[in-house]
């Protein structure tokens, strides 16, 4: 008993990203239409769920119940201070905005906001600021993924890696976990835009958790505010028909913005005034 515990927490990081993937990807599969039955709605709404019972089970397996209470804890570190929860509510939707509006000027068309993916979830004549708070709110229960990418697989990568390195690291498991929704019939998202994406997003995910003292709150409402900025602006589409320009200029933002972080603030901790969040 104690040899298997001993192989599980030498390898935690690795089987646990595993059975992460375990856990969702045949739901997303599912979901995507790849596999042949189907999912119940609830199901794949709670479909970021697989890692968290991924992760708390392989905490508890390898570190024990101090170890599940410690990072479920990392929920309730909320003081961290006004600027942060500015950068986590108002960071994205900024960001996805400026790309809607440049996108615009370098294509001399207006941008459409009735085409927002919030119109087809609510209705075409739907008052879509009523939905925004319920539908963040909803995002940020039913997600999941911030236990497992922050709290679990980042803390073990920060322990033998620089923070920039381990950003990169989570970065690639993030995206290839996503996989599953790009091989849905028809889908002709373009992957690599949508991987650089993922990479510059680690690296300010990473640079948020660190400098909160690895709260998984403030990574979760980024993550929230970042899913609802994506369904009620339109930058899934524009008058012109095409997501391409759209996206592409989200991803050179996004990438300029990691690059200032880790010049400013040091690809070793990603941080001026706090030291990277490790696994102990």
């Amino acid at each position: 008993m104690e040899r298997s515990k001993e192989f599980l927490r030498r390898h935690s990081l690795v089987i646990g990203t595993l059975l992460m993937f375990l856990f969702t990807w045949p739901i997303m599969l599912a979901s995507s239409g790849v596999l042949p039955f189907k999912v119940p709605f609830i199901i794949s709404l709670l479909v970021g769920w697989g890692i968290v019972i991924a992760s708390l089970m392989m905490t508890g397996l390898t570190v024990g119940k101090e170890g599940v209470a410690a990072l479920l804890r990392r929920f309730l570190i909320w003081r961290v201070g006004c600027r942060w929860y500015l950068v986590a509510v108002l960071l994205y939707p900024a960001i996805l905005l400026a790309a809607v509006l440049v996108n615009s000027v370098l294509t001399r068309t207006a941008p459409d906001f009735s085409t927002a993916l919030a119109h087809g979830i609510f209705g075409p004549s739907a008052a879509l600021p009523v939905y925004v708070l319920p539908f963040l709110l909803t995002d940020a229960i039913t997600n999941g993924e911030e236990i497992g990418w922050r709290g679990y697989v980042l803390p073990r990568l920060q322990a033998r890696y620089s923070a920039l390195v381990s950003s990169l690291l989570v970065g690639v498991i993030w995206a290839v976990w996503h996989l599953p929704k790009f091989a849905a019939p028809g889908n002709t998202s373009p992957l690599g835009l949508f991987a650089l994406k993922i990479l510059a997003d680690a690296v300010m995910y990473t640079w948020l958790y660190n400098n909160t003292r690895g709260s998984l709150l403030i990574v979760t409402i980024f993550h929230a505010t970042g899913n609802t900025a994506g369904i009620f602006l339109p930058v899934a589409t524009t008058v012109t028909g095409t997501n391409s320009g759209t996206l592409a200029v989200q991803v050179l933002l996004e990438i300029l913005l990691a690059t200032v972080v880790t010049v400013t603030q040091g690809p070793g901790q990603l941080s001026r005034s706090a030291d990277k969040q490790v696994f102990h």
